[in-house]
Protein backbone atom coordinates (compact mmCIF):
# COMPACT_ATOMS: atom_id res chain seq x y z
CA UNK A 1 0.00 0.00 0.00
CA UNK A 2 2.73 2.43 0.69
CA UNK A 3 4.25 1.81 -2.77
CA UNK A 4 1.20 2.56 -4.39
CA UNK A 5 0.55 5.71 -1.80
CA UNK A 6 4.31 6.78 -2.65
CA UNK A 7 3.74 6.12 -7.07
CA UNK A 8 0.49 8.11 -6.96
CA UNK A 9 2.04 10.98 -5.28
CA UNK A 10 4.60 10.98 -7.46
CA UNK A 11 2.48 10.75 -10.14
CA UNK A 12 0.78 14.03 -8.82
CA UNK A 13 3.99 15.64 -8.14
CA UNK A 14 4.85 15.23 -11.59
CA UNK A 15 2.10 16.50 -13.09
CA UNK A 16 2.02 19.71 -10.82
CA UNK A 17 5.39 20.47 -11.61
CA UNK A 18 4.70 21.42 -14.91
CA UNK A 19 2.13 23.53 -13.89
CA UNK A 20 4.44 26.73 -13.65
CA UNK A 21 6.86 25.47 -16.83
CA UNK A 22 4.82 24.53 -19.50
CA UNK A 23 1.36 26.20 -19.80
CA UNK A 24 -0.81 29.08 -22.70
CA UNK A 25 -1.36 31.80 -21.59
CA UNK A 26 -3.97 33.92 -23.15
CA UNK A 27 -4.89 37.62 -23.01
CA UNK A 28 -8.89 38.18 -22.27
CA UNK A 29 -9.76 41.53 -23.33
CA UNK A 30 -13.26 43.42 -21.49
CA UNK A 31 -14.94 42.92 -24.90
CA UNK A 32 -15.25 38.66 -24.47
CA UNK A 33 -17.25 37.18 -21.88
CA UNK A 34 -15.33 34.05 -21.31
CA UNK A 35 -17.87 31.69 -19.89
CA UNK A 36 -16.53 28.07 -19.81
CA UNK A 37 -12.90 26.55 -20.21
CA UNK A 38 -12.53 23.01 -20.49
CA UNK A 39 -15.95 22.14 -18.77
CA UNK A 40 -15.12 24.31 -15.90
CA UNK A 41 -15.91 27.60 -14.53
CA UNK A 42 -13.62 29.99 -15.68
CA UNK A 43 -10.30 30.83 -13.85
CA UNK A 44 -8.32 34.31 -14.88
CA UNK A 45 -5.65 36.20 -13.12
CA UNK A 46 -5.31 39.80 -13.45
CA UNK A 47 -8.27 42.20 -14.61
CA UNK A 48 -9.72 45.07 -12.83
CA UNK A 49 -10.66 48.53 -14.28
CA UNK A 50 -7.31 49.03 -15.74
CA UNK A 51 -5.75 45.79 -17.48
CA UNK A 52 -6.41 42.83 -19.32
CA UNK A 53 -7.17 39.02 -17.52
CA UNK A 54 -5.07 36.39 -18.08
CA UNK A 55 -6.29 32.88 -18.74
CA UNK A 56 -3.21 30.26 -17.73
CA UNK A 57 -4.14 27.04 -19.42
CA UNK A 58 -1.92 23.67 -19.54
CA UNK A 59 -0.46 22.60 -23.06
CA UNK A 60 -2.05 20.55 -25.27
CA UNK A 61 -5.82 20.70 -26.68
CA UNK A 62 -8.07 23.26 -24.35
CA UNK A 63 -12.18 24.41 -24.47
CA UNK A 64 -13.26 27.83 -24.44
CA UNK A 65 -16.86 29.40 -24.70
CA UNK A 66 -17.52 32.89 -25.02
CA UNK A 67 -19.61 35.34 -26.13
CA UNK A 68 -18.22 38.63 -27.93
CA UNK A 69 -20.08 41.74 -26.88
CA UNK A 70 -18.11 44.95 -27.99
CA UNK A 71 -18.69 48.31 -26.45
CA UNK A 72 -19.70 50.68 -29.34
CA UNK A 73 -20.67 54.41 -29.16
CA UNK A 74 -23.95 55.68 -29.69
CA UNK A 75 -25.08 58.96 -29.59
CA UNK A 76 -23.99 60.02 -26.17
CA UNK A 77 -24.51 56.61 -24.98
CA UNK A 78 -21.56 53.37 -25.05
CA UNK A 79 -24.14 50.87 -25.97
CA UNK A 80 -23.09 47.04 -26.36
CA UNK A 81 -24.05 44.14 -28.76
CA UNK A 82 -23.89 40.44 -28.08
CA UNK A 83 -22.63 37.35 -30.22
CA UNK A 84 -23.63 34.10 -30.40
CA UNK A 85 -22.19 31.65 -27.61
CA UNK A 86 -18.82 30.53 -29.51
CA UNK A 87 -17.42 27.17 -28.53
CA UNK A 88 -13.79 26.50 -29.54
CA UNK A 89 -11.28 24.32 -29.64
CA UNK A 90 -7.21 24.94 -30.39
CA UNK A 91 -3.90 22.50 -29.57
CA UNK A 92 -0.73 25.03 -28.25
CA UNK A 93 2.35 24.90 -25.87
CA UNK A 94 3.76 26.96 -24.45
CA UNK A 95 2.78 30.74 -26.00
CA UNK A 96 1.19 33.75 -25.23
CA UNK A 97 -2.15 34.20 -27.23
CA UNK A 98 -4.38 37.06 -28.04
CA UNK A 99 -7.84 37.56 -29.38
CA UNK A 100 -7.89 39.54 -33.09
CA UNK A 101 -11.68 40.87 -33.15
CA UNK A 102 -13.31 43.11 -35.37
CA UNK A 103 -14.55 46.74 -34.35
CA UNK A 104 -17.61 48.97 -35.58
CA UNK A 105 -18.10 52.36 -36.29
CA UNK A 106 -21.35 52.62 -34.63
CA UNK A 107 -24.31 50.20 -32.84
CA UNK A 108 -26.54 48.81 -36.13
CA UNK A 109 -23.14 47.82 -38.04
CA UNK A 110 -22.13 46.29 -34.72
CA UNK A 111 -25.69 44.34 -34.74
CA UNK A 112 -25.97 43.39 -38.36
CA UNK A 113 -22.20 41.60 -38.66
CA UNK A 114 -21.79 40.45 -35.30
CA UNK A 115 -24.22 37.28 -35.95
CA UNK A 116 -20.65 36.39 -38.55
CA UNK A 117 -17.86 38.25 -36.91
CA UNK A 118 -14.36 36.62 -37.93
CA UNK A 119 -12.12 35.98 -34.93
CA UNK A 120 -8.54 34.26 -34.27
CA UNK A 121 -6.13 33.81 -31.69
CA UNK A 122 -2.21 34.86 -32.21
CA UNK A 123 0.80 34.49 -30.86
CA UNK A 124 3.52 37.04 -30.47
CA UNK A 125 5.07 36.54 -33.78
CA UNK A 126 0.99 37.90 -35.12
CA UNK A 127 0.93 33.89 -36.46
CA UNK A 128 -2.78 32.17 -35.99
CA UNK A 129 -2.97 29.45 -34.48
CA UNK A 130 -5.44 26.52 -35.67
CA UNK A 131 -8.86 26.93 -34.16
CA UNK A 132 -12.12 24.93 -34.93
CA UNK A 133 -15.41 26.48 -34.00
CA UNK A 134 -19.00 26.58 -33.56
CA UNK A 135 -22.20 28.00 -31.99
CA UNK A 136 -23.56 26.59 -28.78
CA UNK A 137 -27.07 26.31 -29.75
CA UNK A 138 -29.43 26.43 -26.58
CA UNK A 139 -32.13 24.89 -28.11
CA UNK A 140 -34.54 28.29 -27.97
CA UNK A 141 -34.13 31.33 -25.70
CA UNK A 142 -33.44 30.63 -22.42
CA UNK A 143 -32.48 32.52 -19.26
CA UNK A 144 -29.76 32.10 -16.99
CA UNK A 145 -28.27 29.23 -19.15
CA UNK A 146 -26.06 26.76 -17.17
CA UNK A 147 -23.41 26.95 -19.87
CA UNK A 148 -21.39 24.07 -18.48
CA UNK A 149 -24.13 21.26 -18.80
CA UNK A 150 -24.38 22.51 -22.54
CA UNK A 151 -21.00 22.23 -23.19
CA UNK A 152 -21.25 19.09 -21.39
CA UNK A 153 -24.28 17.92 -23.78
CA UNK A 154 -22.42 19.66 -26.64
CA UNK A 155 -19.15 17.61 -26.14
CA UNK A 156 -21.20 14.30 -25.62
CA UNK A 157 -22.45 14.58 -28.84
CA UNK A 158 -19.37 15.15 -30.62
CA UNK A 159 -19.82 18.57 -32.02
CA UNK A 160 -17.00 19.80 -34.35
CA UNK A 161 -15.12 21.82 -31.43
CA UNK A 162 -16.01 18.98 -28.85
CA UNK A 163 -13.32 17.69 -26.39
CA UNK A 164 -13.45 13.93 -25.48
CA UNK A 165 -16.63 12.99 -23.54
CA UNK A 166 -14.40 10.91 -21.27
CA UNK A 167 -12.29 14.64 -20.30
CA UNK A 168 -15.60 15.63 -19.51
CA UNK A 169 -17.41 12.84 -17.35
CA UNK A 170 -14.36 12.67 -15.14
CA UNK A 171 -15.13 15.99 -13.12
CA UNK A 172 -17.60 14.44 -11.62
CA UNK A 173 -15.10 12.59 -8.96
CA UNK A 174 -12.94 15.56 -8.67
CA UNK A 175 -13.66 18.24 -5.59
CA UNK A 176 -15.46 21.37 -5.78
CA UNK A 177 -13.50 24.70 -6.00
CA UNK A 178 -13.43 26.80 -2.93
CA UNK A 179 -11.69 30.14 -3.08
CA UNK A 180 -8.46 32.44 -3.10
CA UNK A 181 -5.58 30.42 -3.67
CA UNK A 182 -7.32 27.33 -2.69
CA UNK A 183 -9.40 27.69 -5.53
CA UNK A 184 -6.46 28.61 -7.97
CA UNK A 185 -4.62 25.56 -6.76
CA UNK A 186 -7.50 23.36 -7.08
CA UNK A 187 -8.55 24.82 -10.61
CA UNK A 188 -4.44 23.85 -11.72
CA UNK A 189 -4.80 20.64 -10.74
CA UNK A 190 -7.93 19.66 -12.56
CA UNK A 191 -7.17 20.53 -15.48
CA UNK A 192 -3.70 18.18 -15.08
CA UNK A 193 -5.52 15.45 -13.87
CA UNK A 194 -7.57 15.95 -17.17
CA UNK A 195 -4.36 15.88 -19.27
CA UNK A 196 -2.95 12.54 -17.33
CA UNK A 197 -3.07 9.38 -19.07
CA UNK A 198 -6.00 6.94 -18.09
CA UNK A 199 -3.71 4.79 -15.99
CA UNK A 200 -2.25 7.63 -13.98
CA UNK A 201 -5.69 9.15 -13.36
CA UNK A 202 -6.81 5.48 -11.65
CA UNK A 203 -3.57 5.15 -9.88
CA UNK A 204 -4.57 8.94 -8.30
CA UNK A 205 -7.78 7.80 -7.76
CA UNK A 206 -6.75 4.65 -5.66
CA UNK A 207 -4.71 7.33 -3.55
CA UNK A 208 -7.68 9.36 -2.64
CA UNK A 209 -9.59 6.64 -1.97
CA UNK A 210 -7.25 5.63 0.67
CA UNK A 211 -7.00 8.89 2.39
CA UNK A 212 -10.56 8.97 3.53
Amino acid sequence: MKRLVISAIGCLGLLVSHVSFAEVKIVIPDSINLLVVNSLKPHTEGGGFFGDKILVLPDGENQIVFKFQPSVDQNDTVRKAYSDVVVAKFTATDKELTFELPTYRDLNQARQEIKTFEWSLVDADKQSIKIAQDKLDAGGVQFGRNFIQDITDYNQRGGIAAISVGTTMTLKSLPKTGSGASSENTAQLQMWYLKASPSERKEFQKWLIDQN
